[in-house]
């Protein structure tokens, strides 16, 4: 009797042990035909290059505000935007977002709008048309979650060649208001019409614990794409409640 008490208890431990193992969880993405939140994706682009356009220039980091450690993120609302990659270099951020956020995170993207000389009274077309090509040249972004590989995008030029849990974005014509001392690079301030494109990663929430997003940013000159050039890494560790 006592050896079959033993196997019983045992038994109890092991199955106790494997009921407090965590439970995997898989990070999802929302794709540019979703409406995350009840709005387009496209909206939510609009939104973060709005946000992005409002952060003042710095001599030194191309982004007022930015240190090591700090958080430059905007949290407001179900959605958190990160960073531009066009800032460059390596930068980890420390953030506290809420499990019920998304979060979105621009690969590489471009703007072009009536603030730019040549273009204040360009069409949309003409817009996107030039926004696309800001983005010439050869793109390679990939993209980590909790260290564990989560989406890539591999382009080049006029031609998108591999996206996985990415999504490539041309944003319908809309207003945004860039001001003097914009991080953006422009010769009118103020408000224009403007025109996206670019490639985006959209997190669904996390859950409630540490997490950590990590994205890589690297763009190199073609023929077509002379001087874009870009190299970002940049680690959001991130505390969900």
């Amino acid at each position: 009797m006592k050896s079959k008490n033993v196997l019983v208890t045992l038994s109890i431990l092991l199955f106790s042990a494997t009921m407090m193992v965590p439970i995997a969880y898989a990070v999802d993405v929302f794709h540019k035909d979703e409406l995350p939140f009840g709005k387009p994706y496209e909206n939510w682009v609009q939104d973060w290059w709005k946000w992005n356009a409002a952060i003042p220039s710095d001599p030194e980091t191309t982004f007022a505000g930015v240190k090591e450690n700090g958080c430059l993120i905007n949290k407001e609302g179900p959605v958190a935007f990160l960073m531009d990659p066009a800032i460059g270099g390596v930068h980890h951020q420390k953030c506290e977002i809420s499990s019920n956020q998304g979060i979105l995170i621009p690969a590489w993207s471009a703007l072009c709008s009536g603030a730019v000389k040549g273009y204040e009274n360009a069409s949309f077309k003409q817009l996107s048309e030039c926004a696309r090509q800001y983005n010439l040249g050869k793109v390679t972004v990939n993209a980590w979650v909790d260290n564990k590989s989560l989406a890539q995008v591999k382009a080049e030029d006029y031609k998108t060649i591999n996206l996985i849990n990415a999504s490539e974005l041309y944003t319908k014509g809309f207003n945004i208001t860039v001001p003097e001392d914009s991080n953006l690079a422009v010769d009118y301030p103020g408000t224009h019409l403007g025109a996206t494109h670019g490639w985006y990663i959209f997190l669904k929430p996390l859950p409630t614990g540490e997490h950590t997003v990590r994205y890589v940013n690297d763009v190199t000159e073609t023929t077509l794409g002379a001087g874009n050039t870009n190299n970002a890494d940049i680690t959001y560790s991130l505390k969900v409640k």
